[in-house]
């Protein structure tokens, strides 16, 4: 199904607001405003409800533009547009919530862990053949001992896998 336009999902405020202008017509230039697309597209869509000619631009009787967006909006299409954009709110808003009621937790990493190397890990972090251990006396050694071989790992996973899979006869 190709995408659907994004005014689709405004077309009720975008009928509300043709309903509040002073004048009995609307111009091209009106429906590329306030419905966010092109001088084409605005001349396609105010085309079937056209009642005069200026130069080359055609303009619409306001009353049957609102009509001809309200049967727009009462389509299948539209509402399935609706419907889409209210599940997408729905999962941002879950997401936001996640992020506040779950803050990230942060760890000061000093330059030495973040450049860590594999074959210059802190003591108290041994790699073996099936087997990492670590030693630490408080949470926070924990943590940025973890952060350490995280960081060296990352800098050389050959050197990781060749240690824990015992291949270097460590």
């Amino acid at each position: 199904m190709p995408a659907k336009p994004k005014w689709y999902g405004r077309l009720a405020q975008i009928v509300t607001d043709l309903e509040a202008l002073p004048l009995p017509w609307v111009t091209r230039g009106t429906v590329e405003f306030m419905l966010g697309v092109g001088p084409r597209r605005a001349q396609q869509i105010i085309a079937p409800c056209a009642v005069e000619q200026i130069g080359s631009s055609l303009v619409a009787d306001r009353r049957l533009l609102i009509l001809h967006l309200r049967a727009l909006a009462g389509g299948e299409d539209a509402h399935y547009e609706s419907e889409r954009q209210r599940k997408l709110a729905r999962v941002l808003d879950g997401l936001r919530r996640d992020w506040v009621e779950r803050p990230k937790l942060l760890v000061a990493a000093p330059l030495a862990i973040v450049n860590q190397r594999i074959n210059d890990l802190p003591d108290g972090v041994v790699l073996a053949h099936g087997r990492i251990t670590i030693e630490f006396t408080t949470p926070v050694e924990a943590l940025e001992k973890l952060l350490a071989l995280a960081m060296a790992v990352g800098q050389d996973m050959a050197g990781f896998e060749a240690l824990t899979a015992g291949k270097l006869g460590s």
